[in-house]
């Protein structure tokens, strides 16, 4: 999978830029340079903008790669045309639309377009500079090319109340795309659902001929998928149940047993919240990810099975955590095979499941009884009890007894199935290469493995000096720590922030269960 480098400090254009790419074999990720991605000149002259702008990125791109790197990065910039103000030499506000945005508001607007006889028409257009690597630097005769497209449309007449929408935050009431109503839609763009948002998306054209450009010259091909590898892969487990029922608890048991890798769904939610949202937003999770499993109910599952198209190998997976049958559906159609797959449902009463819950003292668990009923409720909104309805009776199992019977009553179940996977052992030869190949990853994981249960975290400095304590990591990576989770968002770490405004990370069930793995197939 070819990795794309998009420089932008903006969470919303990343997320938009990924929705975008999400069915092509590329990795959209963050730049690795702190705080701004390049200076962007406030200049109305485009081409003298994206020149600057993409020298500025090419110097600060270099200065985070080493001397031979070929990898690619893109910017992307957006300019509006209000056509009853702008003229044949000057856009308005053209390039210069995030500063005009934050000057402006729409009473101002319409009074400027009413007094200009009420001309509404509207072009908004996008433009990425994709920088070329040097083999195509040379065929091309550039450093960058130039992807346009662009939508015409018209300004709203009155004023509308745009929901903003979590699963998709470009789409908001922030930017022009809350004024514009593409021509053929009728409603902002903002306000449109997403099948109707992709329809006029004024980006969409620009990234499909910058993704048909990298097709046509071989750097992006079809992965070899996960499901495609043994003709008898190993066992797979859906875990399902609400909290604190032993979900995890049994996929330890599993790993530790007949070496299951654990997936911990609400790690790959958090995962799709922090990629939208970023780090310390004010939309809550719970409620992001209600609204995301009702409007896009593959959120979580797209990101696990392209995680596990990653590893290119087939190995025991077991995935707690599923909360709606559309997420198990829709990776049932993935891995196609269901004589290799089983769906099974974790119970007990919810008064023993509050006892645990005040025990184990997650960061994320509650204090209240009245709470945790709520966590309940909202959980069975979510369609967790119609997952249970889907389940035959012999794979109920509850867990209401000591842990001894627990995991009696699942071998019993399962004994047949659990033994066939036992058989696909590793070891450091046979490591699929993408948990080798993350070095400084695996040594980060180890390093915050002994405080898995301080919900305080680290930040990225304590981690680092945490790391050097590991003799095992190259010199070189010491220092790239903080890099390394600017770059992207993994589903290995819980985030929070301190009272400083630093964030914060700790292992979540995924980053546990991915140290016990690692750990069990490499000593």
């Amino acid at each position: 999978m070819l990795e794309l480098t998009f420089i932008t400090s903006n969470n919303e254009k990343l997320a938009h830029a990924r929705h975008i790419c999400k069915d092509y074999p590329v990795r959209i990720s963050k730049q690795k340079n702190y705080g701004i991605g390049y200076i962007e000149p406030r200049i109305d002259d485009r081409d003298e903008l994206l020149r600057q702008s993409i020298e500025d990125a090419k110097e600060r791109f270099r200065k985070t790669q080493p001397a031979n790197s070929d990898k690619l990065f893109f910017i992307e910039d957006t300019s509006v045309k209000i056509h009853a103000l702008s003229s044949n030499d000057k856009e308005v506000p053209g390039v210069d639309i995030k500063y005009w945005m934050q000057e402006n508001d729409f009473d101002t607007l319409d009074l400027l377009l009413k007094e200009q006889g009420n001309d509404r028409r509207t072009t908004v257009r996008s433009d990425i500079v994709l920088v070329l690597n040097k083999t195509l630097q040379k065929k091309y005769g550039s450093d960058y090319l130039i992807f346009t497209s662009s939508v015409e449309g018209t300004i709203i007449d009155k004023e509308h109340k745009i929901k903003p929408q979590p699963i998709y935050p470009w789409l908001n009431d922030r930017t022009f795309n809350k004024w514009f109503i593409p021509n053929g839609a009728e409603k902002p763009l903002s306000a449109l659902p997403i099948n109707k948002a992709d329809q006029y998306d004024f980006r969409r054209q620009a990234y499909k001929d910058m993704l048909d450009f990298l097709s046509g010259n071989n750097l992006i091909t079809k992965p070899v998928s996960y499901k495609q590898l043994d003709l008898f892969p190993p066992h797979i487990f859906l875990v399902c149940g609400p909290t604190c029922a032993g979900k995890t608890t049994l996929s330890t048991y599993m790993l530790e047993h007949y070496n299951y890798y654990h997936l911990e769904a609400s790690d790959f939610m958090h995962l799709s919240y922090y990629e939208r949202h970023g780090i310390g937003s004010k939309v809550k999770i719970g409620d992001f990810a209600e609204k995301a499993l009702k409007e896009k109910p593959t959120i979580v599952v797209d990101q696990i099975t392209e995680h596990l198209d990653q590893i290119k190998k087939n190995i025991p997976i077991v995935i707690t955590g599923f909360r709606s049958p559309e997420e198990v559906e829709a990776f049932r159609r993935w891995f196609d095979n269901d004589q290799y797959l089983d769906l099974i449902y974790i119970d007990a009463k919810i008064h023993e499941r509050y006892e645990r819950n005040l025990i184990r003292e997650r960061a994320d668990d509650t204090s209240t009884f009245e709470k945790f009923e709520e966590k309940n409720q909202q959980q069975d909104s979510m369609g967790l009890l119609k997952i249970k309805e889907q389940v035959p009776d012999e794979n109920i199992i509850l867990n209401e007894e000591d842990i001894s019977s627990f995991y009696e009553a699942f071998e019993r179940q399962f004994y047949d199935k659990l033994t066939h996977s036992k058989h696909f052992s590793l070891n450091k030869e046979t490591l699929p290469t993408a948990f080798k190949r993350k070095k400084l990853q695996n040594t980060i994981v180890e390093a915050l493995y002994p405080y898995k249960d301080d919900s305080n975290g680290h930040t990225t400095a304590e981690i680092a000096r945490l790391t050097l304590e590991n003799a095992e990591l190259e010199s070189k990576n010491k220092n790239n720590v903080s890099r390394y989770f600017n770059q992207y968002y993994y589903p290995f770490y819980d985030i929070s922030v301190n009272e400083d405004g630093k964030n914060k990370y700790q292992l979540s069930h995924t980053g546990i269960s991915y140290y016990n793995w690692l750990k069990k197939h490499l000593s």
